[in-house]
């Protein structure tokens, strides 16, 4: 992304078909900035914890969102911007990725819009 001002906020959003596999897992999906989390006014993620008695996979639709104006390493300057979701595993073994192909088409997709203060 090339952030136009350097006062300006980011809103991002990322829509995806996640996936949780194996039994009794979780994982944690988070938005980086130049490889760095949101730190203001926070960090921007979601968590998903399958709990099942028979294994399986679980697909599932999920949308995770918010505002982003600095990391740690301070405010997003104007220029150009790497911006990527991040697949942690907290609990080991949870198997996640996201998107998923559904008649040839695939499913995901970050948004970013820049704001004024």
């Amino acid at each position: 992304y090339n952030k136009q001002r350097n006062n300006t906020i980011l809103k991002v959003e990322f829509h995806s078909q996640l996936y949780q596999g194996t039994s009794t897992k979780c994982s944690e999906y988070s938005f980086k900035f130049d490889g760095q989390e949101c730190s203001q006014p926070a960090p921007i993620s979601m968590s998903n914890t399958k709990y099942t008695g028979g294994g399986g996979s679980n697909f599932f639709p999920a949308e995770v969102s918010g505002f982003c104006n600095a990391t740690s390493r301070g405010p997003l300057q104007s220029g150009p911007l790497s911006i990527s979701v991040h697949i942690n595993d907290p609990c080991s073994g949870g198997d996640a990725y996201t998107g998923k192909y559904y008649t040839g088409r695939l499913t995901s997709y970050i948004l970013v819009e820049e704001y004024c203060p």
